[in-house]
């Protein structure tokens, strides 16, 4: 199969048609992983990731089109639609929404869920590995909750004398959920809260954290601040705030979860990096793209692989007399 790559990404011929793929998305990474196969099965797996691409796909359950999602003949809403979306095209199992939507089936009230999708839908926000959701919520400096209620009952975690509950990473807080107010019309009322990032670092007084919120557990949207904020019954804190999380699926500690070919592509560029680093320590201020190809026998990477490896590690590339690619080290 032909191809031709570039800075941006790779052109090549499928069907007889010309098909463009970006660098920076899953699908790059994926086409790269297509080449390294043989021959044989090289063009099944291009054909896969195309269709995936292009939003159709049927896996476990699920019936995904660019219309609708359908999980077990039931049409999912738009927003979940979207993050089954989301997952395919990361090439994530989509397994991590079923335990997702498995947890939704468990909250009592069907207003709390359809305020939920309001909720998710204002930025998406990553599921984790058992079915829960990640958010973000503002604290004072030293982890108090901003505001506090000495009504509300907490079940779990601590509260100081003026309601305000303690926030540190690894603390499970709840609270009896008819102490949550569950009238969306109701805006600042009673009840534990999370949003979105925007909202959270508004309202931050020094700490910014990320929780995780079983969706089981989501009592009301209200209707203000374009709904980035979820009034809820329970969420465990899981890790200061560092960066945005904006993959679609992560581990309870917020990292981003890969495909096993993006965790592949991280553990190669890695690999190359070492050994340019090494041929650098002996003195060499050059090598060639061959030679890093024969570092791996003999599991021979592809050309394309080892140069897109190289280029993301800012490194230059010459042609030498011979005709052959160089790294200046």
């Amino acid at each position: 199969m032909k191809y031709i790559a570039n800075n941006t990404g790779i052109v090549f011929f499928f069907d007889g048609k010309p098909v463009k793929v970006d660098k920076g998305t899953t699908q790059y990474v994926r086409i790269l992983a297509a080449f390294e196969l043989p021959e044989a099965d090289r063009e099944a797996s291009i054909s896969k990731i195309l269709f995936e691409k292009n939003g159709y796909s049927t896996v476990d359950g699920f019936v995904i089109s660019p219309e609708s999602v359908i999980y077990n003949d039931v049409e999912l809403p738009a927003v979940l639609a979207q993050k089954v979306r989301s997952l395919v095209e990361e090439g994530l199992p989509v397994a991590l929404f079923a335990k997702f939507w498995e947890n939704i089936q468990n909250n009592p009230s069907s207003s709390s869920v359809r305020e939920l999708y309001d909720f998710l839908a204002y930025k998406e926000l990553p599921l984790t590995e058992d079915g829960c959701f990640l958010a973000y919520k503002g604290l004072d400096n030293n982890y108090w909750s901003i505001s506090g209620n000495t009504k509300t009952l907490v079940v779990k975690g601590k509260v100081n004398s003026s309601g305000r509950i303690f926030n540190g990473v690894g603390e499970e807080i709840e609270v009896i959920r008819r102490d949550v107010d569950d009238n969306r019309n109701n805006h600042c009322s009673f009840g534990l809260h999370v949003g979105s990032l925007d909202y959270a670092q508004s309202f931050s007084r020094g700490k910014l954290v990320v929780v995780k919120v079983n969706p089981k557990d989501v009592v009301s949207v209200p209707s203000d601040y374009n709904c980035q904020k979820c009034r809820v019954s329970a969420y465990k804190v899981v890790s200061d705030f560092g960066v945005e999380i904006k993959a679609p699926a992560a581990d309870e500690n917020g990292v981003e979860l890969q495909s096993d070919e993006k965790k592949s592509a991280s553990e190669f560029v890695a690999r190359v990096d070492n050994y340019l680093t090494k041929k650098y320590q002996l003195g060499f201020q050059e090598v060639s793209l061959k030679a890093i190809q024969n570092a791996f026998s003999p599991d021979y990477p592809s050309r394309l692989r080892v140069k897109d490896a190289v280029e993301s590690l800012g490194y230059t590339l010459w042609t030498d007399d011979n005709g052959f690619l160089v790294v200046a080290l």
